[in-house]
């Protein structure tokens, strides 16, 4: 029994960070083993999923398919309540739900270094570096400036939506919650990433080892942001470990250890020899 029950938490992990192709039909439901609960419905799991779906953070490994069986009863507790297209269409009845929408919106929106096509995509850079490629550097810091103040316009309406949780069921108080710990942790890396093109813009780059062409960003524990951005991060972490806690079971759980588990901070590191 112990080894079937460790069998099946080893997918925890495997939870979708954007919503599975429609294919017109869904996999068969998990079935418990005999002695284990009853497993929540793969529809409901995944209708949790694309309600809150984003894109990876930086350096996040983008996981398969949702597998994890979540237990019914720990799901029970997270109906739907209405969903996301009741509360679109008349916002002015729902502002707390409309609220977390937009600011999930706004996430999908807001460009991350190194996504395909970003207009942050500068993740390598040549020695030396010429006024050419500094000119493309500027181009980005501006565009990772217009992304800090939509971020930080979505965590202080968010911050102002708090009095209002309490009153929600507990499938919004959860995207909330995760919702506004997005926002702080993307926010930590577009600050840092502006750090990081700074570094370049002001030629204060680590040294190269012979023969080395250039630099690569790698992701790093140590944050490089200053005193205010190291606050955000603690605020961030805290978010998504009460999240995990809290929501114990249950996707929520699975997509805060994964946020948890990515580095928050950016460096620049020398490339190999040629």
């Amino acid at each position: 029994m112990r080894r079937t029950t460790l069998a099946l938490l080893t997918t925890a992990l495997a939870v979708a960070a954007v919503p599975a192709a429609d294919t017109g039909r869904l996999p068969p439901d998990p079935v418990a083993p005999p002695g284990l609960p009853a497993l929540a419905r793969i529809a409901d799991v995944r209708a949790i999923l694309d309600e809150v779906a984003l894109p990876p953070l930086p350096f996040e490994q983008a996981p398969a398919a949702p597998t994890f069986p979540f237990p019914a009863e720990r799901l029970r507790h997270y109906g739907p309540d209405g969903t996301a297209a009741d509360v679109l269409a008349a916002p002015e009845k729902f502002p707390f739900r409309a609220g977390v929408l937009r600011a999930l919106g706004t996430l999908r929106k807001v460009p991350m270094l190194g996504a395909p096509k970003s207009a942050l995509a500068i993740t390598q850079v040549p020695s030396p570096t010429g006024d050419k490629f500094k000119a493309l550097v500027l181009k980005a810091q501006d565009v990772a400036a217009v992304a800090v103040a939509e971020l930080e316009g979505e965590r202080d309406a968010l911050v102002d939506l708090q009095g209002q949780r309490a009153a929600e069921p507990r499938r919004w108080q959860a995207h909330y919650d995760y919702a506004l710990a997005q926002v702080r942790r993307r926010l930590v890396f577009v600050h840092e990433y502006n750090k990081a093109l700074g570094d370049i813009r002001t030629e204060t780059m680590p040294d190269l080892p012979p023969d080395s062409p250039g630099w690569t960003l790698v992701p790093t524990e140590r944050l490089h942001s200053g005193r205010i951005v190291k606050h955000v991060l603690q605020e961030a972490t805290d978010g998504f470990t009460a999240l995990a806690q809290d929501c114990k079971g249950t996707p929520w759980e699975g997509l805060a250890n994964r946020a948890l588990a990515v580095p928050p901070g950016l460096g620049w590191e020398a490339l190999p020899p040629k």
